[in-house]
């Protein structure tokens, strides 16, 4: 971290950068609070995945902060997954799954949703879409280098069971928190993008600026 100094143990810069994500995710709350989604369904249903995957990040934090660390890894997949649905909805999903994943919560309907594209198949179905192409290449990116790690985490596989016994290496959480925020500070440019205002994107830019410390550079 750029206020570590030589004496900052790597236990003291995880604790730190633990408080400054509880301040990112504050000042993304603040920032994303008000915002109503445009009243058409694509976009309320990426609002909604955008919201959620936020979600998701705040509770991880949460988990880290009392050391439990296999169950807040864990939430770093859907954290993931759901930031991607949201910007595939919003720019690749065609209209029947738009329309399927925004119907009431029904036996029925679950099991219509349930039928909607894997994450690869999302990520293919944006690089072939208007979407940002660096935006998927950074997802892209991120889900080659973690998504096996991930999968672990969310079924209880071999990694959070070798981490129960070997612990967490401070530097190893930090890179998680760390890539963790990267995607709350994209899934708060999704959520501006989506408002039925005129969205104002350099705060959310700013973000970058004022959290450089807790925020890859991406």
């Amino acid at each position: 971290m750029s206020n570590a100094t030589p004496e900052t143990s790597d236990e003291e810069q995880l604790y730190r950068l633990l408080a400054r994500t509880r301040q990112l995710h504050s000042a993304v709350a603040k920032l994303t609070s008000d915002i109503v989604p445009v009243a058409e369904t694509r976009f309320i249903v990426s609002f909604q995945s955008g919201v959620l995957s936020i979600e998701h990040a705040i509770s991880a934090s949460a988990l880290l902060k009392l050391e439990l660390y296999a169950s807040g890894f864990s939430l770093y997949r859907p954290q993931f997954e759901t930031l991607v649905r949201g910007i595939w909805l919003l720019h690749a999903a065609d209209d029947k799954w738009v329309a399927k994943l925004s119907l009431p919560l029904t036996v029925e309907n679950a099991a219509k949703a349930n039928q909607t594209p894997m994450l690869n198949e999302m990520l293919v179905e944006l690089d072939n879409s208007e979407a940002p192409k660096h935006l998927v290449v950074q997802l892209v990116q991120y889900r080659d280098v973690t998504w096996k790690a991930l999968n672990s985490f969310a079924h209880g596989g071999i990694h959070p069971i070798s981490r129960t016994i070997e612990g967490y290496p401070p530097r190893l959480a930090m890179d998680a928190v760390r890539n963790s925020n990267a995607l709350v500070a994209t899934a708060a440019q999704l959520i501006s993008i989506v408002s039925c205002e005129s969205p104002d994107m350099e705060m959310v830019r700013q973000l970058h600026t004022d959290f450089k410390d807790c925020i890859p550079i991406i």
